[in-house]
């Protein structure tokens, strides 16, 4: 039977499946959220098929493969806590609770919509197609990618996301290529400028200058370690 280009309604759907360092992973994106810092945005994740994601973090695989390149990965400073919702996405996935969503479907996704691109993982296990695609539909979206270093199509994903940096060298270093940062940090770079979630109460829907160059006239943004393990995030900041 022809695909219609009517989709079911769902909670979310399946995106994307590929490989990275050979372990096989799944993009899903999640059309409703509860986020009140980001504010009403399609979310997207970036999950293991076989390996619960507390056990991804626990076992430290998610530095190699989710997370590649994020000093803060295997608990050492990220703010998410993945055995809440990454947990629960996973387990609807392996329920088949997410139906495949194609390219002829996008517009009934995202048309209209402000999408969150790695609300845990890398985007650029999204291939950059399938970024342009989304992002030409959405109305605004935000992204960071940690594997900007030794990602060979960085300058392509810095058109629509922000390197995420932490220490001082990385960010010399992403400046220097030209990418727009996102730092976490407890010091703030004088040419940046701090979240407008915590300077100004604004939530990401409403912001979007999380954007990568798309945004390239706009500053660098600026945020001090956040969530329960904040102290271990400003160790790596610091070192």
């Amino acid at each position: 039977m022809e695909p219609t280009q009517k989709i079911d309604k769902a909670s979310g759907y399946v995106l994307h499946r590929g490989n990275v360092n050979g372990r096989p992973y799944v993009a899903i994106v999640t059309l409703e959220t509860e986020n009140r810092k980001t504010g009403d945005m399609a979310q997207i994740w970036f999950l293991l098929e076989d390996i619960h994601p507390v056990e991804t973090v626990s076992s430290g695989i998610d530095a190699s493969t989710v997370c590649a390149g994020c000093p803060f990965a295997s608990g050492n400073g990220c703010y998410v806590n993945v055995g809440q919702g990454p947990a629960a996405i996973w387990k609807k996935f392996k329920r088949g609770g997410y139906p495949e969503l194609h390219y002829f479907q996008y517009p009934q996704a995202f048309a209209g919509r402000k999408v969150r691109f790695g609300a845990y993982g890398n985007p650029t296990l999204l291939p950059l197609s399938k970024v342009k695609a989304i992002a030409s539909l959405s109305n605004g979206w935000t992204g960071y990618f940690h594997d900007w270093k030794e990602n060979p199509l960085a300058h392509g994903y810095a058109a629509y996301f922000m390197a995420s940096t932490e220490t001082e060298s990385s960010l010399r270093l992403a400046s220097s290529l030209g990418f727009r940062t996102f730092h976490v940090s407890p010091e703030k770079p004088a040419d940046a400028i701090e979240c407008l979630s915590d300077s100004k109460g604004m939530t990401c829907a409403q912001c979007k200058l999380c954007a990568g160059l798309s945004k390239q006239r706009q500053p660098s943004v600026w945020i001090n370690p956040h969530g329960a393990k904040k102290g271990r995030a400003v160790a790596v900041a610091m070192a």
